[in-house]
């Protein structure tokens, strides 16, 4: 009788090990797994990539929900990055918008942005709005040549966001533009003729 209880005991203690033991080793496996997921999503913010994405920049910038957005004309602008070295930027203007493009290189937390000289002004044709005809363009597009500039963003982090302030005269602020994806703003400046005015191919 002894025996069987040393035996039951045993077996007891035996399973209350077994348990333990393998609820560890659980525990140690979740950790690392969320250890491993910090660290990638680390790696993915130190080495970012801006190719296929579209930005707003703007002066005022909403750290709760990490965005950027500006409430006055002339103030807020797009930029759309085609690929790893070329992007075009849309200044956006009540009258009129200007079209840009240009180069860009990623160097550290610094975001280096060099302008062609070629610019694409859209300008609104307000006779439209009186023509009956239908006659009248809604819009002008003007070329012109002006002295190539750059410009530098430089990176910082938002709740694990990807996001830019310039370094200019004022302090201006870009994050990822949620109203629309940049396949739809692409299709639309092709549409447009914008990349043919910019000598874009």
């Amino acid at each position: 009788m002894i025996l069987k209880k040393v035996i039951l005991i045993s077996l007891f203690l035996t399973l209350i090990f077994f348990l333990t033991s393998c609820n560890q080793s659980q525990k140690e496996s979740v950790l690392k797994k969320e250890a491993k997921s910090e660290i990638n999503k680390k790696e993915d913010i130190k080495n970012f990539s801006l190719s296929n994405k579209l930005y707003l920049l703007a002066p005022e910038f909403n750290s709760k929900d990490c965005e950027s957005f500006g409430e006055c004309d002339c103030c807020s602008s797009n930029y759309l990055f085609l690929d790893n070295e070329n992007f075009i930027c849309i200044d956006y203007c009540l009258e009129v918008d200007n079209f840009y493009s240009g180069k860009y290189k990623i160097e550290n937390e610094r975001v280096e942005l060099k302008y062609n000289s070629t610019v694409v002004n859209k300008e609104y044709n307000w006779e439209s709005e009186s023509d009956t005809t239908s006659t009248q363009p809604k819009y002008f597009y003007k070329i012109e040549k002006c002295k190539p500039f750059q410009s530098t963003w430089i990176k910082f982090n938002c709740k694990e966001k990807i996001c830019f302030k310039t370094t200019e005269k004022e302090t201006d602020y870009a994050s990822v533009d949620k109203t629309k994806t940049s396949e739809s703003f692409l299709k639309e400046l092709k549409k447009e003729g914008i990349l043919q005015r910019l000598n874009i191919k």
